[in-house]
């Protein structure tokens, strides 16, 4: 089973938190054999697990240092998604990562950034930009609406207007399964 079947079958009635299913996704593209949920931990190990499921406050980023780390893959982050969200490169799967209303720690840039319990809210997902450049595939679950597969385009803010958003780059010779 894929991690993408495991996000669509009843292993996961009320859905997979997004974290959770880029996770998966990651490690079974890097070579991990996915079956249950229980496999991530077991193939990622403990401590990554916890990053790339964003386990600590302080580092909302954390499941984009976890792609980075297991893929050895390049981020951009906006800090503030105004008119224009981050660029996507054609022909490649991104992780995508987004978050409203967290805490900044009065530092510029990402480090300090932390999420603030009952107010912050953040997504992460994946998306495929094709060779044209035109037509992007976004792939997410959320345990509110489950799995989704759906099409469309990563042009102007990309719908992420008011979001800190961060994306990483993955290799040209990473795919999604399933």
């Amino acid at each position: 089973m894929s991690a993408v079947e495991l996000a669509q079958s009843s292993e996961a009635p009320e859905g997979l938190p997004c974290c959770v299913f880029v996770a998966l996704a990651l490690l079974e593209a890097a070579g991990h054999e996915i079956e249950t949920v229980e496999d991530g931990p077991k193939a990622g190990g403990l401590d990554w697990w916890q990053l790339a499921n964003v386990w600590d406050i302080k580092r909302p980023w954390s499941a984009l240092d976890a792609a980075r780390e297991l893929t050895g893959a390049g981020d951009c982050r906006i800090l503030l998604v105004t008119d224009t969200a981050p660029p996507l490169r054609r022909g490649r799967w991104h992780v995508v990562q987004r978050w409203r209303n967290l805490g900044d720690g009065g530092e510029p840039g990402p480090e300090d950034d932390h999420v603030v319990p009952g107010r912050s809210t953040g997504h992460t997902y994946l998306a495929y930009l094709d060779e044209d450049g035109k037509t992007c595939r976004i792939v997410q679950t959320s345990t509110a609406r489950g799995y989704r597969d759906t099409l469309g385009t990563w042009q102007g803010s990309a719908g992420l207007t008011g979001y800190a958003v961060g994306v990483v780059y993955l290799p040209k010779s990473w795919a999604l399964e399933g």
